[in-house]
């Protein structure tokens, strides 16, 4: 759970626990319980915005070569990438259709 939590936030660069839960098929509460244990030891960060935005910490000692390691580890799952093709860059107009 912890490897594929760091891959997917190596790969997206910054999401949030409620896309990790539904990217991993998981729960909300055990992505955030991960999450958690994650920033207590200081790999990932998390900052409040409308949501608890999450990306790898970039005050970690070996931050760089964490995050090419994870994005290596990434390359084998070609769902990670499709994952981070069908990221909407910015947010939909109000009242567009879907």
């Amino acid at each position: 759970m912890r490897t594929a939590l760091l891959m997917l936030v190596a790969v997206l660069e910054e999401t949030y626990p409620a896309q990790l839960a539904r990217c991993l098929g998981t729960s909300i509460s055990s992505v955030q319980r991960t999450l958690d244990k994650l920033e207590d030891e200081g790999l990932v960060a998390t900052r409040p915005l409308v949501v608890r935005a999450v990306s790898l910490n970039p005050r970690y000692a070996a931050a760089n070569e964490l995050r090419a390691l994870l994005l290596r580890l990434a390359e084998g799952y070609p769902e990670y990438q499709r994952l981070k093709e069908s990221q909407r860059s910015r947010p939909r107009r109000r009242a567009k259709p879907l």
